[in-house]
């Protein structure tokens, strides 16, 4: 058996039967409903069922991708119905983003193995121990892991572990992307994503600066390209080698697929000769490219020789030309025939049981009958002409590899007798095969119980009278905690990137607020000493956001934070009941609401335990990338060379919008947010009937007088009842509150 999976990508059933037959192990697949590529072609319910039986029959895999954020009506009458059919059809795993859709199939597919998407940004041991415990039996990597952090968390927890190996890089750590959804209401975590990230930004300083102007396209990586390093990828832990690519054409998928299985193999039965060849470097090329290739993450953790920089296409012109359609795989199978005067003619068929793919059916074997041969009058059945038409396979999936004849002397049968035991014969194989892989029980629905929904005590979100308001202070506005302090409208205040944790706790505790802590949106392992070292002052914050799987995993295991003092950030997408009564379930304080829900998805939400934001500036992108590193210098030889960058750079897109860039050297990630603040506070009334628990307001680098402004507006809509109304047009944004996703 092969020690690793080549997993391939197929956005038709074509596709998929050419990267199986091209040396794909397994395809991951999209159908028509809640997969990450809305505008593939995908798939329809029988051509996934024929999808199965095709890749059953050469004993290879189909995993379904259901890997995008689900509404409360997709989960309460779709998601079953979706599934149930293509489980009790031997779907081998579902790929998943969404933690109310992750549980929900646990609960009601038990035998189905669940995939953590790279769209759960797991970055670090904790986090997959975390999503291990609650029904993962593989993580799928952020891309932006290197080598060793990939071995670590295979070291550690065992996990089988998927990673990207060929194919488009996006800019943000999946998931963790609103960009599109925010500029353009194509929402990646609906699998609709327009991918602005592809289009031209001009990068100024806060002085109007232009930086590098013939390089426009700041946010564009260059196509993932790791056959040169398939050996110490093999050494660090990942199982299944995963090649991008729902969107792209057959020459691509099944082109890449063949390159790499080629070399998958080289590695497992000849390490020590591995060489790639340039004639396959330049067909992996023809392929598809976007400004040539970089090996990604594993080496290096940001740079520009991983950006495209000047030219953002993706080229592919000489795919046809380099591609070489594989043959077909047949199963081989040995027949056994017995035709004896006076007795039925019998058949038996099995699996060849030296052949790797079909060692898991070995003991598939059937035997069927036919008539009575007849007596030859002239020219009696021959051994040869038997082995003729018995060896005759067709449009079956089966080649005959051995072929054992006990024909007695003399007998007739007519021809079409003969090809009618062997398709019989061949018909109840495969049926055998097949049903090894299907599953019979009877599924029904197990509903979630809401308990997890009830309403928690001290202090959690939604234990008072009055919704609660958290103000969060991040960028330069921290350096205005004294004066939000004085504000006697504000329950508790949240900090972010704080130098002096100690202090500050301490600080709001005296004024009489209770104090909240943001984890990095991003825990790797540099971060996770830092936190170490903090962990008795965190311990002092009544409450801890979490921003990723990995947090929650650290928070609860390495720094024994208790789960009622978490509350999940809006990275943690709560999109249904379903996801809220789950992560609830876990004791969870509470969570934010999700920024891509509208007023009337948000009036289906059991909101007492949630957080809405009121004001601030949301952030669009997370990404392991540093336009600062790319464009100007590294903040650490800006130490070296005071003076010489600019604190703040902007990208500005082709309307001029401006979008700040804001870099956490610390954690090593820039935030990018968007050009408007969200502002709702003139959606008083609206929302106070929507029953949050707790009202955000978040400042980044407002000025003293404007924070003061704004919270003021919030007292007189929130607290006084006073209509107040909004700012100037076109300085704000809704953001989905009043338009949503689709």
């Amino acid at each position: 058996m092969r020690k690793h999976e080549l997993l391939s990508p197929a956005g038709s059933l074509e596709i998929c039967k050419a990267v199986l037959n091209a040396g794909a192990d397994a395809v991951y697949l999209g159908g028509d409903k809640f997969g990450a590529r809305a505008f593939a072609k995908n798939f329809t319910q029988n051509d996934i069922q024929e999808a199965l039986d095709f890749a059953h029959m050469r004993g290879k895999k189909i995993f379904l991708t259901v890997n995008t954020l689900l509404k409360n009506k997709e989960i309460e009458t779709e998601l079953f119905s979706y599934l149930k059919p293509l489980y009790e059809h031997g779907l081998d795993a579902v790929i998943v983003q969404d933690y109310g859709v992750f549980q929900f199939v646990h609960r009601n597919f038990p035998e189905l193995a669940l995939h953590a998407s790279t769209q759960m940004s797991v970055s670090n041991v904790s986090g997959a121990k975390f999503l291990m415990e609650h029904g993962a039996e593989r993580i799928v990597t952020a891309r932006e892991l290197s080598r060793s952090e990939i071995r670590r968390i295979y070291d550690e927890t065992g996990v089988e572990i998927e990673s990207f190996i060929h194919g488009a890089l996006c800019y943000c750590y999946s998931g963790q992307c609103l960009m599109s959804s925010m500029l353009g209401g194509r929402s990646g975590n609906r699998g609709r994503c327009a991918q602005p990230c592809r289009l031209a930004y001009q990068v100024t300083d806060e002085r109007g600066n232009l930086l590098h102007k013939k390089e426009k396209y700041p946010l564009s990586p260059k196509d993932l390209c790791t056959i040169s390093q398939l050996p110490q990828l093999c050494e660090s832990g990942i199982y299944s080698f995963k090649i991008e690519g729902r969107m792209k054409k057959l020459e691509y998928a099944a082109g890449v697929t063949s390159i790499y299985r080629k070399y998958l193999d080289l590695y497992e039965s000849c390490p020590e000769h591995y060489r790639v060849e340039d004639a396959d470097m330049e067909r992996l090329l023809a392929f598809g490219n976007r400004n040539g290739f970089t090996a990604g993450y594993s080496d290096m953790r940001n740079g520009r020789s991983m950006m495209t920089l000047t030219d953002s296409s993706h080229s592919s012109n000489e795919a046809k030309a380099a591609y070489q359609a594989p043959e077909e795989i047949k199963v081989p199978v040995e027949l056994k025939a017995v035709f004896h005067a006076g007795e039925p003619m019998q058949l038996e068929a099995a699996l060849s049981v030296n052949d790797t793919e079909a060692e898991s059916h070995s003991d598939k074997k059937v035997c069927v009958t036919g008539e009575i041969p007849g007596t030859a009058q002239n020219r009696p059945l021959s051994k040869d002409e038997l082995r003729k038409r018995l060896s005759k396979t067709g449009d079956t999936p089966f080649y005959v590899q051995h072929l054992e004849i006990d024909l007695e002397d003399g007998l007739f049968v007519p021809v079409g007798q003969i090809n009618e035991l062997r398709r019989n014969a061949l018909e109840q194989l495969q049926e055998a095969v097949l049903g090894s892989w299907r599953r019979n029980e009877v599924v029904t629905l197990k509903k979630r119980s809401t308990d997890g929904m009830r309403m928690k005590q001290n202090g959690a979100i939604g234990s008072g009278d009055k919704p609660m308001l958290n103000v969060w202070l991040t960028g330069s506005a921290l350096q205005h905690l004294g004066a939000v302090l004085e504000n006697q409208t504000i329950d508790m205040v949240t900090l972010e990137g704080f130098a002096n944790l100690e202090a500050a706790v301490k600080e709001i505790h005296a004024a009489g607020k209770q104090a909240g802590y943001a984890f990095p949106y991003v825990l790797r392992e540099n971060s996770e000493g830092l936190l170490r070292k903090q962990g008795s002052v965190l311990k002092q914050f009544d409450r801890i956001w979490v921003r990723s799987y990995d947090c929650i995993g650290f928070a609860k295991e390495e720094l024994y934070l208790p789960a009622e003092n978490l509350a999940l950030d809006a990275g943690l997408y709560v999109f249904s009941n379903e996801a809220a009564a789950d992560f609830m379930a876990d004791g969870f304080a509470g969570y934010t609401a999700s920024m891509e829900l509208n007023r009337k998805e948000l009036a289906h939400m059991e909101n007492k335990q949630a957080e809405l934001m009121l004001y601030g500036y949301a952030p669009l992108m997370i990404s392991a990338q540093c336009v600062y590193k790319n464009y100007a210098s590294c903040i650490r030889e800006q130490k070296k060379e005071s003076g010489k960058q600019s604190q703040r750079l902007y990208l500005n897109d082709r309307y001029q919008k401006q979008f700040e860039v804001q870099r956490d050297c610390t954690h090593c990630y820039n935030v990018i947010y968007n050009s408007q603040p969200t502002y709702l506070l003139h959606h008083a009334d609206e929302i106070s009937g929507l029953d949050f628990g707790a009202h955000r307001i978040v400042f980044c680098n407002e000025s003293a007088k404007q924070m003061h402004g704004i919270l003021q507006q919030y007292e007189d809509a929130f607290r006084s009842g006073r209509k107040i109304q909004p700012p100037k047009e076109g300085t704000y944004t809704n953001g989905h509150f009043r338009r949503g996703v689709d």
